[in-house]
């Protein structure tokens, strides 16, 4: 008998009802996140197909979100011209520009933000999914032992920023290609700083993001040199064409 994936949406119930009153007192942040394809390893092989093991997520845009005082922004933002450049060039697609302000919360209040982009698809998964963490092996065909369904895109999980003395932001993604049969993971948790750029990637997909203090957002982008350039260990964009 077939089963389906189904998240633990129970519990994110109660978790919007205590985010409510952690999020009154908590400083915005504009967070941006420009998702792009590397061109150059669509022949890549990982060896099979996953799933992330989803837990506990909002999708911007819904009631929840803006409960949660998660919400979209479309302007002020500090990575049009990155995302511009990546777009133009034939060595990267670019998958999507996403931003969203949110409240700065600890570790114990910070939600996941759900994000699911492009062609979707159908994968089996096991039965049991107990043991394992952050990736869910899968296939395109029901066997045995994998019988329960899932629906995935081309890029499927969830991105969650949390606030202690540092901000971070836990990626936990997986880009499919339906057509070579083959899923690519991301997962990182990255220490970062205020108006920092980040380059954040494997060899398939990867994401450039900047966290902002929302009152310093709009002149975030008149110091994007300044900036870069004290975040040394971190690449602060592909090289583009």
């Amino acid at each position: 008998m077939k089963k389906s994936f189904i998240p633990h949406s129970l519990l994110l119930v109660t978790m919007l009802a205590l985010l409510a009153s952690a999020s009154a007192n908590a400083k915005d942040y504009l967070i941006e996140v420009v998702l792009f394809e590397t061109v150059a390893a669509r022949n890549a092989s990982t060896g099979g197909l996953y799933y992330p093991k989803l837990r506990s997520s909002i999708r911007l845009g819904t009631e929840q979100a803006t409960a949660a005082q998660f919400l979209s922004v479309e302007q002020g933002l500090t990575l049009a011209e990155n995302a511009a450049t990546i777009a133009a060039s034939e060595r990267y697609r670019l998958l999507r520009h996403l931003s969203w302000r949110q409240p700065g919360l600890d570790a114990e209040n910070a939600i996941a933000i759900r994000v699911s982009l492009g062609d979707t698809t159908t994968l089996y998964v096991p039965d049991e999914l107990d043991e394992y963490e952050e990736f869910i092996p899968a296939s395109a065909q029901p066997s045995e032992g994998r019988n329960s369904t899932v629906t995935t895109s081309t890029i499927n999980g969830t991105i969650k920023v949390r606030l202690g003395r540092f901000l971070h932001m836990d990626t936990l993604l997986v880009f499919t290609d339906t057509q070579t049969q083959q899923s690519f993971r991301l997962a990182q948790s990255r220490k970062m700083r205020s108006g920092e750029l980040h380059y954040i990637d494997n060899s398939r997909f990867g994401l450039l993001t900047r966290i902002t203090p929302l009152e310093d957002s709009v002149s975030a982008g008149a110091s994007d040199s300044a900036t870069d350039s004290s975040s040394n260990q971190n690449p602060v964009s592909p090289t583009v064409e």
